[in-house]
């Protein structure tokens, strides 16, 4: 007895364990979870694949069963059917039943009747318009089961061995005028694709909510109503950071949306032109404009300084983290101005706040500022240390951290340190602590405050590239072999608490047990979380097992059993 199967989600889960399936494309299109990009690629790769198999199944040697094995058969039927549910038939509708129709009965000559009777229905009552890429709510009765069944019949079967089949010279007919339109068709799209031109790096689209294009960061177009070209320029930049961010293009024309040549004659264009007019009318510039690097720098550079007067309390929080200014590395005469939205702060622009609204900037209304203040992330004491660090951290200074309470000395203490690395999703920094001589995390919501000394790092050698375990610990040395078994409860409770920890860490190893083998560098924290969820964990054995149960041991009877006992 043949299986049933009442979805396509279900027909591709059967079809794709068969030999010479494209495993790729079944799992994409019956994935209610894939993107559409995926799906339509998976859609072009097949489409190309059926009109390779409806090439050769239309040829006249193939309509008597010559050349083709029977693992042919079954690629080219499973194809075939896939073809019919992901593109609802299409203008190849016709032509896949007729050759499926041929492929079966060289397989399986008694269901003639049968599939053309399916062919019939499917073309006749338009029920294939229903057929489309929402797989999980495809319910197809009168297709999914009656063809899987078929299909598995005839395809799956031993005694379903090949046959030479003489198909009615009426078909014959008909497939070699389909072929030859085919043939017509095939010959005027190679054409079209052989003179097709090239991808154009010069091209960078049209002007949207999220791109900006500009002929020059300097010189004004003539046409233009405004007086100041860097002014403009930081206009579009502060929209772009007080809405969901974008790019600003220097050296696009906004008309055609392509890049300026670097030089046509004698003149130039783009930021070749920038750096031509730079060189001439700044004659005291200490770092002539002469290269795309330097000119992005000083593009930088004069963006900050435009922004710092309306911004003087805030410039740190957006200058650095949010606009980044390069050359593109689509053409050499663009500078790409990326910018990302300001998420704890808002900007002006003398004294102006602009937000991105399609292609223009707008000024901010009391309203509108009203409701990006209300999206803005709050300026937390870690926001603000991890700001100064980071510029410890890039200028090589050294710093203090102020009040730093420490959980594992449990004390209150001052620390000087070097700070060279921030782990744990920035929630902690890796420093060279200057008092002990070592390596240390610090934890940016233990610190009281942070300054930046004006001495430069001295143990620059020492600093070591951070390695934290799943408990967030950083390599000081010691490494300690665990393996817990843990319900689904502690599970998430570990993944929900801890940076590190993710859920393909685990192995599920029985039904609601999921298990943690790793290598952690310190006792303490995996003591901590035994002891909060050990109704729900168990200890295996490892080299380390009984070091782990004797400091959970030990623990208990200090802190728990004794007081509960006294």
């Amino acid at each position: 007895m043949c299986k049933k199967l009442s979805s396509f989600e279900q027909l591709g889960n059967f079809l794709r364990d068969m030999p010479k399936v494209e495993t790729s494309l079944f799992e994409v299109l019956s994935d209610n979870k894939a993107s559409y990009v995926a799906k339509r690629k998976a859609a072009e790769d097949l489409d190309a694949k059926v009109d390779n198999i409806l090439m050769r199944v239309e040829s006249q040697d193939f309509l008597f069963g010559v050349n083709e094995s029977k693992s042919d058969y079954n690629d080219y039927c499973r194809n075939l059917a896939a073809h019919i549910l992901a593109f609802r038939g299409g203008d190849k509708k016709n032509r896949i039943m007729i050759a499926l129709e041929m492929l079966l009965e060289n397989m399986a000559p008694t269901y003639k009747t049968e599939l053309r009777a399916l062919k019939k229905k499917i073309i006749d009552n338009g029920e294939v318009k229903q057929l489309g890429f929402d797989w999980q709510a495809l319910k197809l009765p009168f297709f999914a089961d009656k063809f899987s069944s078929l299909f598995c019949n005839t395809s799956v079967f031993p005694k379903a061995t090949p046959q030479i089949v003489y198909v009615d010279r009426e078909i014959i007919k008909e497939v070699v005028k389909v072929v030859e339109k085919e043939k017509v068709v095939k010959e005027y799209v190679q054409v079209k694709e052989d003179v097709k031109p090239k991808e154009d790096p010069s091209f960078f689209g049209k002007e949207d909510q999220y791109t900006e294009f500009k002929s020059s960061f300097i010189e004004k177009p003539e046409s233009a109503r405004y007086d100041n070209q860097k002014i403009e320029v930081c206009r579009k930049i502060c929209g772009f950071l007080n809405a969901d961010g974008g790019v600003v293009y220097i050296g696009v024309d906004p008309e055609s949306g392509h890049a300026f040549p670097v030089r046509e004659g004698r003149y130039h264009y783009g930021i070749a032109r920038d750096m031509f007019v730079h060189l001439r009318s700044y004659t005291y510039c200490h770092a002539p404009l002469n290269n795309p690097e330097i000119y992005a720098r000083w593009i930088k550079r004069e963006i900050h300084n435009i922004f710092q007067s309306s911004n003087p309390d805030t410039i740190s929080l957006f200058i650095n983290e949010c606009i980044r200014v390069e050359q593109s590395k689509r053409h050499e005469n663009v500078i790409e101005i990326s910018v990302k939205p300001s998420l704890y702060c808002l900007v002006y622009l003398n004294s102006i706040a602009y937000q991105r609204c399609g292609e223009e900037c707008v000024e901010m209304d009391s309203d509108m500022i009203l409701v990006r203040r209300q999206n803005l992330k709050r300026i937390t004491n870690e926001v603000k240390f991890y700001d100064k660090l980071m510029e410890a951290k890039r200028l090589h200074k050294q710093a203090i951290l102020y009040a730093y309470s420490s959980a594992n000395s449990g004390t209150i203490s001052d620390r000087r340190i070097e700070p060279y690395e921030f782990v744990c999703n920035g929630e902690s920094v890796l420093c060279y602590d200057m008092d002990k001589k070592a390596i240390r995390q610090f934890k940016l919501s233990r610190i009281s405050d942070v300054r930046v000394l004006k001495e430069d790092w001295k143990y620059a050698a020492e600093h070591v590239a951070a390695k934290t375990d799943v408990f967030g610990w950083t390599d000081m040395g010691s490494h300690y072999h665990i393996c817990l078994d843990m319900g689904l409860r502690a599970m998430t409770y570990l993944c929900d608490t801890y940076t590190n920890a993710s859920r393909n860490m685990f192995e599920l190893v029985s039904n609601g047990i999921w298990r943690l083998d790793t290598i952690i560098y310190a006792l303490d924290p995996a003591r901590s979380f035994y002891l909060s969820m050990a109704d729900e964990i168990e200890i295996q054995d490892t080299e380390d097992s009984e070091a782990l149960r004797k400091i959970i041991r030990d623990f208990v009877l200090e802190h728990v059993w004794n007081k509960l006992c006294s």
